[in-house]
């Protein structure tokens, strides 16, 4: 079972949107698909139309050592099931860095889950900061799934990406970490573009990237996939016809192909 860590070191680039419509195609084509919420601010967990409730999240896993078991969740979905979150998160990095868990406490509560039959694998939407929660997710993912906006701050928002990944494999605590491809949002450019932009990712990241550095389709801007959250639906179920939701069916087509995940659709 593979983990991908959901994450951009800048705000307001899509990644929620990435996660959540990502894990509804691949729940959509067969694949089981465990979405846990690791952002405080719950933008996943309200983006499936969930509540947020005290020990809904991992928090007590992370600090009381409960079973992270006992706070996964089903969706509307068939295949998609979700950990949500709650505020208390918040809290959960003070926590760890006194115990000096900050960095393996996560991956330990995470080993628990991939034992578990029931996943093909399992996606961590992480906050766009980089706190401690989110070092502890690179600490734990197999690879991290980026979502870029094109613009003049793509590129150094990767190098500071690649940065902080650099100071998590030389901690020892996760020397396989790689980037597993970039998803460009919002795109309203051609193949020529998307081009140009996929050689500039490359001969940055490219030591950092097991495969093609980004994925070959692009996620158009479209006033859908910004409607879909306020009504908790998903872009599958909001706006199944549309270039949205279109975009992101050949998307989970890609990343199964790239991870040689077999379906039962």
């Amino acid at each position: 079972m593979r983990i991908i860590a959901v994450f951009s070191p800048l705000g307001g680039v899509g990644k929620t949107t990435l996660a959540v419509n990502l894990a509804a195609s691949l729940a959509e084509k067969g694949t089981r698909v465990l979405l846990v919420d690791l952002d405080a601010q719950s933008s996943a967990t309200t983006a499936l139309g969930l509540a947020t409730e005290p020990g809904g999240s991992l928090y007590s896993a992370l600090v009381n050592g409960t079973s992270p078991r006992g706070v996964i969740r089903s969706t509307r979905l068939p295949n998609l099931f979700v950990i949500r979150s709650h505020y208390e998160l918040a809290s959960v990095d003070v926590c760890l860095v006194q115990r000096g868990q900050h960095l393996t406490r996560l991956r330990e509560v995470m080993a628990e889950l991939c034992v578990l039959p029931d996943f093909d694998c399992i996606f961590l939407d992480c906050s766009p900061s980089m706190g401690v929660m989110t070092s502890a997710a690179m600490a734990v993912a197999d690879e991290l799934l980026v979502p870029l906006q094109p613009g003049f701050m793509m590129l150094p928002a990767v190098s500071c990406l690649l940065g902080q990944m650099q100071q998590v494999i030389e901690s020892g605590v996760n020397p396989g970490l790689h980037v597993g491809g970039f998803v460009i949002n919002r795109f309203n450019g051609d193949a020529g573009q998307l081009k140009e932009i996929a050689h500039e990712l490359h001969a940055l990241a490219q030591p950092y990237v097991s495969g093609n550095v980004a994925y070959p389709t692009a996620i158009p801007e479209s006033t859908a996939l910004a409607e879909a959250p306020s009504y908790g639906q998903t872009i599958v179920e909001y706006d199944p016809q549309g270039c949205g939701a279109e975009a992101y069916r050949a998307l989970a087509k890609e990343f199964l192909e790239r991870h040689l995940i077999k379906t039962t659709a």
